[in-house]
């Protein structure tokens, strides 16, 4: 039991070494921008509490998926099956791929599976203001199988982005909110001199 719970770990800092640079790295200067994203799932089991008071109900943000750490909980839910984050980039890129991350261990915790992303797309935009984006790619995450997975981005670009849209179409089957982990994207940034595409 012990040598397959290092495994495990083994497994997952060998997940955690995805060898390309993620622009949507909270530390690097990406962030979430929450008046074009999904509402946080509130529920009144967690509360806040002020001098054994409970103050008001606890919401984990949405930056969380924008963070390397990966426990059990540190997740940001969104109520039901499908919502939408709008991430901002640290620099603009030339987009390639995208890494979601679920919790380790959800073969082995059915209800930690249950709330995972299933079917999600992903949308490149160039301004903030753009209502839809282009798509760049449509996929399905199977949580149960790999709890760390990259998705090559299908659609090219003409120039680079500065935010994306990470849509979620589907979970693996939780009725009441899905939990996000992290989300990473990856790609090409700007040469020197370059400029973004307007």
């Amino acid at each position: 039991a012990a040598q397959e719970i290092i495994n495990q770990v083994l497994v997952k800092l060998e997940e955690n070494q995805v060898p390309m640079p993620d622009y949507a790295l909270k530390s690097s200067g990406a962030a979430i921008y929450r008046s074009r994203t999904s509402p946080s799932f509130r529920t009144p089991k967690a509360k806040v509490f002020l001098f054994s008071l409970p103050l008001v109900d606890y919401v984990m943000s949405p930056e969380v998926i924008l963070e390397p750490e990966n426990q059990p909980g540190n997740c940001w839910p969104f109520p039901g099956s499908q919502g939408h984050v709008f991430i901002v980039l640290s620099e603009p890129v030339i987009p390639k791929a995208v890494t979601m991350d679920h919790v380790l261990g959800t073969t082995f915790h059915e209800d930690r599976t249950a709330t995972a992303p299933k079917d999600f797309a992903v949308y490149g935009l160039k301004k903030e203001d753009e209502e839809q984006g282009t798509f760049l790619g449509q996929f399905t995450f199977l949580a149960a199988l790999n709890p760390s997975q990259t998705f090559q981005l299908k659609n090219e670009l003409s120039g680079s982005v500065k935010y994306i849209r990470l849509q979620v179409l589907s979970n693996w089957g939780h009725p009441d909110y899905t939990c996000l982990y992290r989300f990473r994207v990856h790609g090409d940034p700007l040469k020197d001199g370059g400029k973004a595409s307007s």
